[in-house]
């Protein structure tokens, strides 16, 4: 998030921008310019839709010339937000506006449990447990090394305080490959699906190091088009449509 002037620029920086109620949004800044007026800068959380501030903090000057950082809540309502950071450069007022959200926390991630093979399948039962029973839909990146294999992805309905997604990886995908060693899970991103329209979708992450694992025996697995016959039939029905253009 950069903001240039005509004599210097002005950097704001997030690690990410969703994050869950709770922990700590750490805001990071840099100033150059031939004036930096000030040790510390302005930074302001407020709601999108009616711009009521929700909090406010100073980011303060790091050892490291031009740098500023500072933390701000979002122990906040979930939702939508702007962030605004201020600041004085060259002599004059410059402000840099983004936006972030604040999910509620939608439960935990506690592991997986062995990997099997069902059909021209290998399944990952991926153990998640919500805070709320509701409709929610997982994906998840498989990983042999640095070597990416297949998005994965499962929905399901989640009742009570555990439950588990299937993570579904299809033979076409793995079959006839040079896999060799243990499987990656990362990149695990889980929402909870509106439960009436209008409602937001909340989103959650997995672990930053994501799950590995030893997979069953992959020789069983065939290089075969998967057969779904939903998928045949609005494949069709797209067909169709094409024709009459």
């Amino acid at each position: 998030m950069r903001t240039p002037s005509k004599h210097g620029v002005f950097v704001v920086t997030l690690d990410k921008f969703r994050f869950t109620r709770g922990e700590p949004i750490l805001v990071v800044a840099s100033l150059s310019g031939r004036q930096v007026f000030g040790d510390s800068l302005a930074a302001t959380l407020e709601t999108a839709s009616e711009q009521d501030r929700a909090d406010s903090a100073e980011l303060h000057a790091t050892e490291e010339t031009g740098y500023y950082q500072g933390n701000l809540s979002s122990d906040h309502e979930p939702g939508e937000y702007r962030l605004i950071v201020e600041a004085r450069v060259d002599g004059r007022p410059v402000r840099h506006v983004s936006s972030l959200s604040i999910e509620p926390d939608l439960g935990d991630f506690n592991g997986i449990d062995s990997p099997y093979i069902s059909g021209n399948d290998l399944v990952i039962p991926v153990q998640f447990d919500p805070e709320n029973a509701g409709y929610y839909a997982l994906t998840a990146q498989l990983y042999n090394g640095q070597r990416a294999l297949a998005q994965l992805s499962a929905e399901d309905s989640l009742s009570g305080s555990s439950g588990t997604l299937l993570l579904r990886a299809h033979g076409s995908v793995l079959a006839n490959r040079d896999v060799s060693g243990e499987l990656q899970l990362k990149n695990l991103q889980i929402r909870q699906m509106p439960a009436r329209p209008g409602d937001r979708t909340h989103y959650a992450f997995g672990p930053d190091e994501g799950y590995e694992f030893s997979p069953p025996d992959l020789d069983r697995l065939r290089d075969e088009p998967a057969v779904n016959p939903e998928s045949e039939q609005r494949a069709a029905l797209l067909r169709q449509l094409a024709d009459k253009f």
